[in-house]
């Protein structure tokens, strides 16, 4: 686990080798297996495993607030008041956006990388997220949505650098598919805003988070 974090618990590591981006990428379904933390560390580690026979797996540290929240979420619990991961979870519940499953992409040095994958009235988007808060989600979605691996990150000591743009689009891109343009408006806005209704002044902080 040395030298294995996310965004926010930084670890120095040295020089590591780095594979080569796949020309087509193999995910695994991993489960969280367990968040702990080992003293003297101040961290919590979270730990996945792989599903499949071999039982492979991953562990890296989050941060202490996300690793609370991942103990809720685990655990089916609720927090006396709504934590973060429950606003947002609810937020896209209401707003008729699903998350499909959240994937582990790469490995920066000491930091893993993740994405969410959401789908909902305008199509689908895909998200870079920590993979914590990722997790967190797709745990706290009604049906639990899968946690799906790269299966390079296994190799271990080596950086295994994110496809960018999202390698599921042979011509690297990842437009709404709904929209043959590319552009990803809300479709009941023909002039493609998406100002809040009771704002007259016609801002829209949270529209760009739900769109993607």
């Amino acid at each position: 686990m040395e030298g294995s974090t996310e965004a926010g618990a930084p670890v120095e590591a040295g020089a590591r080798a780095v594979l080569p981006p796949p020309t087509a990428r193999t995910w695994r379904i991993v489960r969280v297996v367990s968040v702990d933390v080992a003293l003297p560390d101040q961290f919590p580690v979270v730990t996945l495993e792989d599903t499949e026979a071999s039982h492979d797996r991953l562990a890296f540290r989050i941060g202490t607030s996300e690793g609370v929240a991942l103990a809720h979420a685990m655990g089916g619990t609720a927090a006396p008041r709504p934590l973060t991961h429950d606003l947002f979870a609810e937020t896209l519940e209401r707003n008729g956006i699903d998350v499909v499953a959240v994937r582990l992409t790469g490995r920066i040095g000491a930091t893993y990388l993740a994405e969410l994958v959401l789908v909902g009235p305008i199509g689908r988007s895909v998200l870079s997220c920590r993979p914590s808060d990722g997790i967190c989600l797709a745990l706290r979605q009604r049906v639990p949505a899968p946690v799906l691996c790269d299966e390079r990150l296994f190799t271990a000591g080596v950086d295994v650098p994110p496809d960018d743009p999202v390698p599921d689009d042979p011509a690297g891109n990842d437009p709404v598919p709904d929209d043959p343009a590319g552009n990803d408006p809300v479709p009941d806005d023909p002039a493609g805003n998406d100002p809040v209704p009771d704002d007259p002044a016609g801002n829209d902080p949270a529209g760009n988070l739900l769109a993607g």
